[in-house]
């Protein structure tokens, strides 16, 4: 009983096996008619390390938006908790609508130096 068993696991096994490379192996007409990589857009050439820098420079304009994002997130959590504050009656609306300013002046400054980054270095 033991070794029918193991017999019909062992031939499940190998049968999902055989379906599994013909599927594998079935597939490769598909990845035919796939367009080609394209490189990074700031690269400004086709050898390996003109591809890494572009990859590179990529990155770092990649690294200023999400810090965009951060300063738009860091903004609005300070503001949201200084109008808690001013409904508490612990802060004033002079606090809040200063924050406010100062909050849209620094998103305005990092927005426009993470673009001046990207254009420098693209």
């Amino acid at each position: 009983m033991y070794q029918k068993g193991l017999f019909s696991l062992r031939f499940f096994y190998h049968s999902l096996i055989r379906v599994f490379s013909l599927l594998l192996l079935g597939s490769s007409m598909a990845w035919a008619d796939l367009p080609t990589v394209e490189g990074p857009k700031s690269s400004t050439d086709k050898t390996f390390y003109g591809q890494i820098s572009g990859y590179l420079n990529d990155g770092i304009v990649l690294g200023g938006l999400i810090l965009s994002a951060v300063a738009m997130l860091a903004v609005g959590n300070a503001i949201i908790a200084t109008f808690a504050e001013v409904r508490d009656g612990k802060a004033t609306w002079a606090k809040f609508g200063m924050l406010c300013v100062v909050g849209v002046i620094l998103i305005v400054v990092v927005i426009w130096l993470a673009s001046k980054a990207a254009t420098v270095l693209l």
